[in-house]
């Protein structure tokens, strides 16, 4: 008989908890509307034009465009610079993620970075864990 695996991965809105490679639209989302309730104390809601399916499917397939052009690490850094920079007014309570992809584009330079910045450490430290356990090895030897 095949075991079953009772762990299962949380679900996609789930973005706390999920692994940042199984991220999808719905994760940052889900992201977006806690954030901007944390941070502004509104409900998010997507902006422009259109009836409120068709504002969402924009920011979905907007969101959908920029995964797949920086991926999800860089996405994610990049959302919450926006969040921390964003100065809200009584006509823009919040930003969203239109305002941000078209008019806050300069932080994704800025997550490129930090997150390049990071992979190289994290590659680094494994090297140097690497060489320091080689060299066990060798001293055994």
């Amino acid at each position: 008989m095949a075991s079953v695996n009772n762990r299962k991965q949380p679900k996609s809105a789930d973005w706390r908890n999920l692994p940042i490679d199984s991220w999808n639209c719905t994760t940052f989302t889900a992201m977006l509307t806690e954030l901007t309730a944390d941070h502004f104390g509104v409900d998010y809601a997507p902006g422009g034009g259109g009836s409120k399916s068709q504002r969402w499917a924009r920011e979905k397939g907007m969101l959908k465009q920029a995964q797949q052009r920086y991926g999800n690490a860089i996405l994610r850094r990049f959302i919450e610079m926006c969040v921390e920079e964003y100065r809200p007014n009584s006509d823009y309570p919040f930003p969203t993620f239109a305002f941000m992809y078209s008019y806050m584009d300069r932080n994704f330079a800025r997550a490129q970075a930090e997150i390049a910045a990071a992979e190289r450490q994290a590659q680094a430290e494994d090297n140097a864990r690497q060489a320091a356990s080689s060299g066990d090895m060798l001293d055994y030897l």
